[in-house]
Formats: C-alpha cells, sequence, structure tokens
C-alpha cells in the first residue's frame, strides 16, 4: 500500500505555527505566550490551532522534532556507515546545534522546562538511537541488555550532560563536551554490550 503524501496545507499550517511560536520566544519568557498570541501571529485563528494541537507544549514538541529531523539528516550526510550514537562528530554537531539555540534549550532543560517536552525530547533521541542501533546489527544478533534500555540510557546521559552545560553557561566547548560524552556514554555502554556486539559496530 502506497503510503498518502502529506497535506501540503497542513505542512504550511503547522510551520507557520511553529514559526510563530519561536519568534515569539524571542520575544518573551515562554510561559507569558498565549495560544491566541501565537494564532494572532500566525494570522490563523485558534479553530485552526486546535485542529493540529491540544496544547502550546505540544506545538512546541513538534517544532522541536522538526529541527532534530534536520539534525539527523546531517548525521546521516556526515557518516552514514556508523551508528550516530557511536560517532564522536554527530555528537559534536548536537552540541553546536544547542549552542546555537541555548537560549531556548536553557530554558527547556530548566526547572521551567515542561515535563512533556522533556518527554518527547528523551524519547525522539532514544527511538532514533534504537533504529540505528538494530539497523547497524545482523537480524538477530543477541544483547545482553534491550536496545531499548541501552537507548534510553544514552539519552537520558547526553540530555543530563547538554542540560548541565547549557545551566552552567558552557564551560566547556562543544568539542570537548563532545569527546567527554562520546566517552561516558559510549565506551561504557560497549563494554556492557560485549565485545560481539562491538566488533560488529
Amino acid at each position: 500500500m502506497t503510503k498518502a503524501k502529506p497535506d501540503r496545507r497542513v505542512i504550511r499550517t503547522r510551520r507557520m505555527l511553529r514559526e510563530a511560536l519561536f519568534a515569539l520566544m524571542g520575544e518573551q519568557s515562554y510561559e507569558s505566550i498565549t495560544i491566541q498570541a501565537v494564532t494572532d501571529r500566525a494570522d490563523l485563528n485558534r479553530a485552526t490551532f486546535y485542529l493540529h494541537y491540544g496544547s502550546k507544549d505540544e506545538l512546541l514538541a513538534d517544532g522541536l522534532e522538526a529541527s532534530f529531523d534536520e539534525l539527523v539528516a546531517e548525521f546521516d550526510e556526515l557518516s552514514p556507515e556508523k551508528p550516530a550514537w557511536n560517532d564522536v562528530s554527530s555528537i559534536l554537531l548536537t552540541f553546536r546545534h544547542t549552542a546555537d539555540h541555548a537560549d531556548l534549550y536553557k530554558m527547556l532543560l530548566s526547572e521551567r522546562g515542561s515535563s512533556y517536552i522533556v518527554f518527547r525530547i528523551l524519547n525522539y533521541t532514544a527511538e532514533y538511537g534504537r533504529k540505528q542501533l538494530q539497523d547497524s546489527l545482523p537480524p538477530g544478533t543477541p544483547l545482553p541488555v534491550t536496545a531499548d534500555l541501552v537507548c534510553h540510557h544514552l539519552a537520558g546521559s547526553l540530555f543530563a550532560l547538554l542540560s548541565w552545560w547549557l545551566q552552567n553557561d558552557m564551560p566547556y566547548t562543544p568539542e570537548y563536551m563532545a569527546g567527554i560524552t562520546h566517552r561516558l556514554g559510549i565506551e561504557g555502554t560497549i563494554a556492557v554490550l560485549g565485545e560481539t556486539v562491538n566488533a560488529k559496530l
């Protein structure tokens, strides 16, 4: 069965709402932004908003995931033969991306951030890692720890280090953070997965 193409009007409307929200976030605190302000900025009505999103947090999560989609596309171009989670260059891109949007992520990853947003970020990262891990191994390769556990561990570690880095005003370079994240997260994970899996990655 051929997968239906996304409706261009839906794509355009969601993009307009995302852009409106991000523009407002550059002008005022996220907490103070109302759905009415978003729809006014996008020149749409509230009814249109609720056709696509149930809340402001849902819109923000969708906007972040669209940004992440662009980032992981860069991973695939950078190192198509190596899983991004086991490639320090991809981790470096993540830290640079975060630095480029530091004000946004600093708010999202602080105590003022939404638990819903955090949940979506962690699950996006873990799911991407799980797919890459499974794609990098021959079918049926036994793992001593499930892929879901491994990838949620890696996602949580990356999240914690990014959060610490931002909240402390980025005291180290993206290059340093990428290197230490790779060593802390990946070398320990590879040790747990074992020599057989390590040899195939």
